[in-house]
């Protein structure tokens, strides 16, 4: 089968799952040797809690995961490259998961990714991540969300990721 026409089918396929499918199987989706910074924390650690559609471009996700050793700073706590990494994987699944066909199925691009850190979250802590796509139009997308410790919600960080779309073709295979 040509490459263009597995594409066809890959895309068709990704586009008839539910949203709450498609965040599921990009959480799936193997990557052999984990080369990629983003692989450990999508395949393993990040877990998909609930998930609501508000409208065609308005959606509510929230994301569960453990402080990894690898993602922290020499004082133990997550380190704050880590948490924009993570605002931006998760904002951006959200997105995908309400996107249609020449709108974010990719996810799109970042334009702007602003994060406030407000406390630590120190390793082993739990924490989950509410994300919140606000607005989708045929360019460009509004997306925040909010990091809490699970134990009392105790906000850790905050972002508002506003990204493009772009008309590149997703690397991963379903």
């Amino acid at each position: 089968m040509a490459p263009e026409n597995s594409f066809r089918e890959m895309t068709a396929t990704f586009e008839q799952l539910s949203p709450e499918e498609r965040i599921r199987t990009i959480l799936r989706i193997g990557e052999p040797g984990k080369k990629r910074l983003t692989a450990a924390f999508i395949e393993e650690q990040c877990k998909l809690k609930s998930f609501e559609k508000l409208s065609d471009t308005e959606a509510k996700a929230t994301y569960t995961f453990k402080v990894e050793h690898f993602y922290t700073n020499g004082s133990g706590n997550l380190q704050g490259g880590a948490q924009s990494m993570i605002f931006d994987i998760c904002t951006s699944l959200t997105l995908q998961a309400i996107s249609t066909p020449g709108r974010f199925l990719n996810g799109g691009v970042s334009r702007v990714l602003t994060v406030n850190y407000l406390r630590p979250a120190p390793e082993g802590s739990e924490l989950e991540l509410e994300t919140e796509v606000i607005s989708v139009g045929k360019t460009l997308a509004m997306t925040r969300g909010t990091l809490r410790r699970a134990s009392d919600g105790a906000a850790i960080s905050t972002c508002e990721h506003n990204k493009a779309a772009v008309p590149t073709k997703p690397q991963w295979k379903l």
